[in-house]
Formats: structure tokens, C-alpha cells, sequence
């Protein structure tokens, strides 16, 4: 029977809940029940029950504020254990494009953590943490960041991954003219005067918009939008 671990059947032939299968519903439970709390170890022997977080800015996960959860790095634990649980979604994605998005983020986290070091007074560029006297979080994580960034350029320049985009846009560039060449050569002995002397307008219009991403409008008929 393929779930002999799940149900049994008795001599009536009712069918239930094995043993196991109850002891193992309890220890999930169990276990999600602690995942809620913060569950470290007390100096009485016990484990806090204080919700997981609790005082600090990352509640629902980690130590309680009395238990090390206000610490940096346990905030930064926190911090990565919410983004693997909430924001982990898998997403298809070519190597090249990845070192491109890595790039782009960590160049919108500089410019970011930028803005708030000029927002800070200057007494308060330098902090006292656990370890003595460091440059405030803000110019720590701006400064991992920068590294980050310079690696991944790196990267990218050793992928040739420049030469490609330009490559890329040369062959988009290429096949748009044709397209539009050949676009006007199938419509040309369908138009008028008026509409042979339109018509570029209106492709250089179309090309334009599309160059900067913008919606294209519909174009009534004998007009330019």
C-alpha cells in the first residue's frame, strides 16, 4: 500500500490517521509554532517565547530584542532570511542580462545610500558599534556596493557584453531601415500625391516614438499626430 505511513485500516475497515502520521503533523506544528517565537536560550535554561523579532525592526523573524536581534548583523540576517521567504521568486534570465540588472541595482543602491550620507550631520558619520568606533552603516554598505559594482563591470567588460549591445543595436538598426525601406516601396504605388508626401513624416514619427519607448497614438487619417 503506497501510503502505509499515512492511513491504516483497522479490522472494521475504517481508514485514519496512522501514528506516524499523527506525530508528524505534531512536529510540524510544533515547528511552526517556534518559527514564531524567538525561541533563544535563557540564563534560566529555557527558551524565550517572546515573538520572534520582538523590539526590533525585522518582527516575525530572528531574536527577540533581549536576545542579540537588534544587532547588525543579526539585522542583516533577518533581513536575508525575509527576502529568501517573500521575495526568492525564481525568474528566467540570461547570464548577460544578469550582470546587467546586478549592475543597475547596485548603481541605484549607491546614488541611494549617496543621499542619505549628505542627509546625516557630520557627528554622525562615524558610530559607535560593538566593535569600536566605524564609518556609519550607511558609508559601510555605500562601500560594498561600489566594490560590488566595480566586479560586476568587470564582468561584464570581460564578457564583452558593451561590444554585443552595440552590436546589437547596429543589427536592429540595420533590419529597421530595411524594414522601413522596403515598407515604403510595397505602399508607394498605392499612394496619391498627397499621401507619397506624408508618408516619411509619418514612418520618421513611428520611429521616433518607438526610439523613446512611448505609446504610440492612433494617427487619424490625413493628419500628423
Amino acid at each position: 500500500m503506497g501510503k502505509d505511513d499515512e492511513y491504516y485500516f483497522s479490522s472494521s475497515v475504517k481508514k485514519g490517521p496512522s501514528p506516524y502520521a499523527i506525530m508528524m503533523e505534531r512536529q510540524r506544528k510544533e515547528e511552526r509554532k517556534a518559527a514564531l517565537l524567538c525561541m533563544a536560550m535563557t540564563r534560566g535554561g529555557t527558551k524565550c517565547r517572546r515573538k520572534a523579532g520582538w523590539g526590533t525592526n525585522h518582527v516575525g523573524t530572528g531574536r527577540c530584542k533581549l536576545h542579540g536581534g537588534a544587532f547588525v548583523t543579526h539585522s542583516k540576517a533577518a533581513a536575508k532570511k525575509i527576502a529568501n521567504e517573500f521575495l526568492g521568486t525564481p525568474r528566467d534570465m540570461n547570464p548577460f542580462d544578469a550582470i546587467l540588472w546586478c549592475i543597475k541595482i547596485r548603481a541605484g543602491e549607491i546614488e541611494w545610500l549617496s543621499e542619505r550620507m549628505a542627509e546625516l550631520d557630520k557627528a554622525a558619520w562615524v558610530e559607535q558599534t560593538m566593535v569600536g568606533k566605524q564609518f556609519h552603516l550607511y558609508a559601510r554598505e555605500r562601500h560594498k556596493a561600489m566594490q560590488d559594482l566595480v566586479k560586476f563591470s568587470g564582468i561584464a567588460v570581460s564578457l564583452g557584453i558593451a561590444e554585443r549591445a552595440i552590436k546589437l543595436a547596429e543589427t536592429y538598426g540595420e533590419l529597421l531601415a530595411q524594414f522601413t525601406k522596403n515598407l515604403l516601396q510595397d505602399l508607394w504605388p498605392h499612394l496619391d500625391e498627397e499621401g507619397r508626401a506624408k508618408a516619411p513624416s509619418f514612418v520618421r514619427q513611428r520611429l521616433l516614438q518607438l526610439d523613446q519607448g512611448r505609446e504610440l497614438p492612433v494617427i487619424e487619417q490625413g493628419k500628423v499626430a
